[in-house]
């Protein structure tokens, strides 16, 4: 069992008086539940409890996630963020007999800025193992509403703001991480940020490592938590992010440039990982800063 299932399932809301001048997060919901139920479904358009941000987490089996035309899978180990209202849905799909999650709901107010760099940072469906920081951070602030010691919006507030500082330091934790990759598997990656807008297929990036396509999949998978193509995505995706706030290239030059030949399929792919879909990202006014985009 993980550690992450030794607490009782329940759902804790929050409704705190503070003054609205101070910059509190607000916390308004925290729960893990575990749900069979084949008509769970929640719409982001039609809930009627927010504004509100949610970070849901799964703990076991999966659930589905649509995020504007993109669905997504949310396996164990993966998360979703989405906002309340949005054009958005999730639910228990029918190839799924349970999904077992935490979640937290947060008010928006003093989050808006926070909440668009985690976009651009570890994107709408991040994933984390159930041993790292940050999956320990959603745990520690359920089991802290579960034994009812949240009193007040001040100790909420604490707890809120050190889940997305592990949130947002993950990708620093995953940097770190890289210089005990094995040597073929650090061949490989080099191989693959130098040549990622040309690469056809993976028996390329296996030939550079000098190892069977199978078996370097699992090495190279073991070692960095992704695939070696989605490794290529996650370069493609941040040399996008480049193009699309540094230059006035249309989207379909951008497409190509980075290695898609068709950019409805980039576009496709740019919205499931940031968030936005290309034009939308590059017009944002509230993100004028974000200039450069890593995801891990």
């Amino acid at each position: 069992m993980s550690m992450l299932q030794q607490l009782p399932h329940g759902v804790y809301g929050y409704r705190f008086q503070e003054q609205a001048q101070l910059p509190i997060y607000q916390l308004f919901a925290t729960g893990y539940q575990l749900v069979t139920e084949p008509d769970y479904f929640w719409d982001g358009m039609k809930r009627i409890d927010g504004p509100l941000y949610l970070i849901q987490y799964t703990v076991s089996g999966c659930g589905q996630f649509r995020l504007g035309d993109v669905t997504h899978t949310i396996r164990e180990n993966m998360a979703f963020l989405a906002e309340i209202p949005g054009d958005h849905h999730y639910c228990l799909p029918q190839s799924s007999d349970h999904w077992e999650f935490y979640f937290v709901l947060i008010r928006q107010q003093h989050l808006h800025k926070l909440w668009g760099e985690l976009l651009q940072t570890i994107g709408a469906t991040p994933s984390f193992e159930q041993s790292s920081a940050v999956a320990r951070s959603l745990r520690n602030l359920y089991a802290e509403a579960c034994g009812n010691r949240i009193g007040n919006s001040y100790q909420a507030s604490i707890l809120i703001y050190r889940f997305m500082m592990e949130l947002l330091q993950s990708n620093m934790t995953q940097q770190q991480e890289k210089a005990a990759w094995p040597a073929q598997v650090q061949q490989a990656v080099a191989y693959i940020e130098a040549e990622f807008h040309t690469l056809q297929s993976l028996d390329d990036v296996a030939d550079a490592a000098s190892l069977s396509k199978y078996y370097f999949t699992r090495v190279f998978t073991q070692s960095t938590g992704m695939t070696p193509m989605d490794y290529v995505t996650k370069l493609r995706i941040e040399k996008a992010v480049q193009l699309l706030r540094q230059t006035e290239l249309t989207v379909e030059d951008i497409a190509h440039s980075v290695g898609y030949s068709s950019s409805s399929y980039f576009s496709k792919v740019f919205r499931s990982k940031v968030g936005f879909p290309p034009r939308d990202f590059r017009l944002a006014k509230e993100l004028p800063f974000i200039d450069r985009l890593q995801f891990d």
